[in-house]
C-alpha cells in the first residue's frame, strides 16, 4: 500500500488537498459564512466540475446536433417531394390549357367554314420508308367515309384511306400515294401535288410556269375531295433544267404532322 501511495503521490496529494478544501467549504457553509478560502476552493471545485461534466455536455451537444440534422434532412425531403408534386401538377395543368386552346381554335375554324365536319383525335402514327399515315378515333359509326378530306386550321392533313367501325386511317400529304390538285395563290398557276415522304413536290410543272420560293399552294377543288382555297404547302425550292420541259418544285406542308393531335374530317 505505501508503494502505491508513493507511486501516485502527486495524484494522491491533489485528491487529499481537494477533499480538505471541500471539507473546509462545507464547514463554513454550514456555519453560514465564507472566508478567505472561498475563491480558491470554488475555483478548484469548478475546475474539477468542468473536467467531469465537460465531456457529458459535449456528448449532449453532439447528440442534439445529430437529431437536429436528422429532422432537417427529413423536412428537406418532404419539401422536395412537395415541389416535385407541384411541378407535376403544373405540367398537367399547362398541357390541359394548351389542349383547350387547340380545341377552341379548331371549333372556331369549324364555325367559320360551312362544310359539316367531324372532330377527331389522332391515336396512332405510322412512319416508314414507304408511307406516312395516322389513325384517328372516329370511324364508320361516326359517319366517316373513305376519301373524306382531313384538315386543321393550319391547312390540309390528307384524306381518309380506310375506315373501320370506330377508327379510320388517314393518308398524309407526304405519303407517296397522296396526290391533290393545287394552285399558286399568287398567280393561280395550277399543278398536282404528290407526297415525297418528308416533303411534297409539284408534278409536271411547265418550264415556263411562274412559280417562286415562298409561294403558297392552296386547294383548287378540281379533285372532288378537298374544298377550294384551303392552305396546303409553301414552295421551298424551284429548280429549272435546260434539257427538260418541266421544272422541279418542292414544297413544305402547311401542317406540322409531328405535332398533329386533333383534326377535322369534312363530310361530303
Amino acid at each position: 500500500m505505501p508503494e502505491f501511495i508513493l507511486k501516485h503521490k502527486r495524484s494522491f496529494i491533489l485528491f487529499l488537498l481537494f477533499m480538505i478544501l471541500f471539507w473546509l467549504v462545507t464547514v463554513q457553509v454550514k456555519a453560514g459564512r465564507l472566508t478567505f478560502m472561498e475563491k480558491p476552493v470554488l475555483s478548484i471545485s469548478g475546475f474539477f466540475e468542468r473536467v467531469i461534466t465537460g465531456p457529458f455536455r459535449f456528448a449532449e451537444s453532439v447528440v442534439n446536433g445529430y437529431f437536429f440534422l436528422v429532422r432537417t434532412e427529413r423536412e428537406n425531403g418532404r419539401l422536395k417531394q412537395e415541389v416535385e408534386e407541384l411541378k407535376l401538377e403544373t405540367s398537367i395543368t399547362d398541357e390541359l390549357l394548351i389542349e383547350n386552346e387547340r380545341l377552341r381554335d379548331l371549333l372556331g375554324f369549324k364555325k367559320q367554314h360551312p362544310p359539316e365536319s367531324i372532330m377527331a383525335q389522332v391515336i396512332a402514327k405510322e412512319s416508314s420508308p414507304s408511307s406516312r399515315t395516322v389513325t384517328i378515333n372516329k370511324g364508320a359509326d361516326d359517319g366517316v367515309e373513305k376519301d373524306m378530306a382531313v384538315i386543321t386550321p393550319a391547312g390540309v392533313v390528307g384524306r381518309v384511306q380506310t375506315v373501320l367501325s370506330g377508327t379510320a386511317k388517314v393518308i398524309l400529304l407526304t405519303d407517296p400515294g397522296s396526290t391533290l390538285a393545287v394552285r399558286v395563290q399568287r398567280n393561280r398557276e395550277e399543278g398536282l401535288l404528290e407526297g415525297k415522304i418528308s416533303t411534297c413536290a409539284l408534278k409536271y410543272v411547265s418550264y415556263y410556269a411562274d412559280i417562286q420560293e415562298g409561294d403558297l399552294l392552296i386547294t383548287s377543288g378540281l379533285d372532288g375531295i378537298y374544298p377550294k382555297g384551303l392552305p396546303v404547302a409553301t414552295v421551298t425550292k424551284v429548280t429549272k433544267h435546260e434539257a427538260s420541259a418541266f421544272q422541279t418544285v418542292l414544297a413544305k406542308p402547311a401542317v406540322g404532322f409531328s405535332r398533329l393531335e386533333e383534326a377535322l374530317v369534312l363530310r361530303k
